[in-house]
């Protein structure tokens, strides 16, 4: 459990970076693309990515292995800066930390010539990482940069409207389906136990394309706080607009569950009241009391009273069917 503890001070400066991090985004996509196909909004992003003439990118997957420990130095930012500054950043990284941090991953998944040469701070072989990186980026993620941006441009609307409407610990509450928060403590289900005292420091919140199953941060605490989310792209991201078929990325789900109750759960991912799901699917009040009964009675949806209006939110295992990320078993991908 990740167990991110504010003060009242740490409540006032909280912010939402305006758009995603790009070495955030390098390094969650290169997790992603050596995991298995779970993810039916990814499968073709993975595979035009897999099928990419990329013969330098090994050393890149052995620092950002898809499970476990990767090294803080790869994240330097928090989404204020371009990615060219942020390479510059890693390439910077003082000799120490590069090997405290590379020393943690070789006890954790095995030193690799590669790592090794990399502890050492040599200056040819940081100049092979910045290369690589950047390589990487241009072929991999450069391409989509416009619709990841207009992603991070909607996700920071709803956030704005949370904040607006029910201050900072409704924007905490509502940050993902898997988040919870117990004043004054925002907790995080993640694979190891790691406390995070922000100490009046505030945090960043950080949107990413490629952040799956929960929101994550760096494992050094001394770092400056930051928060990575998923921005959760739905089925159908990839396809071009205007293209056939582009008004329903939902289809799989559509013929899962049906057209209305199908739109009705993808409108309440960003959270809603009844009123605003109705005009967002357009359709009538009671039917959309029905769908989201019918959606909260399978486990897909969870309605919470807040003050005087009744809010409906998408749960984990809902989540995961809008993202086409469950297992062959009915489990969370």
């Amino acid at each position: 459990m990740l167990r991110i503890h504010f003060t009242g001070e740490d409540l006032t400066r909280v912010t939402v970076a305006a758009r995603s991090d790009p070495l955030w985004d390098v390094l969650l996509s290169l997790h992603m693309v050596q995991e298995p196909d779970r993810s039916l909004a990814f499968s073709e992003w993975r595979r035009r990515t897999r099928a990419l003439r990329m013969p330098g990118v090994r050393p890149l997957l052995e620092l950002a292995r898809p499970w476990g420990y990767s090294p803080d130095f790869l994240t330097p930012g928090r989404g204020e800066a371009d990615f060219t500054h942020q390479v510059e950043d890693v390439l910077s990284t003082p000799c120490s930390r590069l090997s405290a941090e590379l020393a943690i991953l070789a006890e954790e998944s095995g030193a690799t010539p590669w790592i090794r040469e990399l502890a050492g701070g040599d200056h040819q072989v940081m100049a092979r990482l910045g290369d690589t990186l950047t390589a990487y980026h241009r072929v991999a993620l450069a391409p989509y940069q416009e619709r990841i941006q207009a992603h991070a441009e909607a996700d920071r609307a709803r956030r704005g409207v949370a904040l607006l409407n029910g201050g900072v610990e409704r924007l905490l509450a509502e940050l993902h389906p898997r988040v919870r928060w117990e004043a004054p403590v925002l907790q995080i289900p993640v694979y190891a136990d790691q406390d995070v005292y922000l100490e009046g420091r505030g945090l960043v919140l950080v949107p990413s394309f490629f952040c799956r199953i929960q929101p994550i941060t760096l494992m050094d605490p001394d770092r400056p706080p930051v928060l990575v989310y998923p921005l959760s792209p739905r089925l159908g991201w990839l396809r071009p607009a205007g293209a056939e078929g582009d008004q329903d990325g939902l289809a799989p789900i559509v013929a899962l569950l049906g057209r209305t109750r199908a739109h009705v759960l993808d409108a309440a991912a960003a959270g809603g009241t009844t009123t605003e799901l109705a005009v967002r699917v357009g359709v009538a009040l009671p039917v959309i009391s029905r769908q989201t009964s019918v959606l909260r009675e399978a486990g897909l949806l969870d309605t919470r009273r807040e003050g005087g209006s009744v809010r409906h939110h998408v749960t984990p295992l809902g989540i995961a069917l809008l993202n086409g990320e469950l297992g062959p078993d009915g489990t969370l991908g």
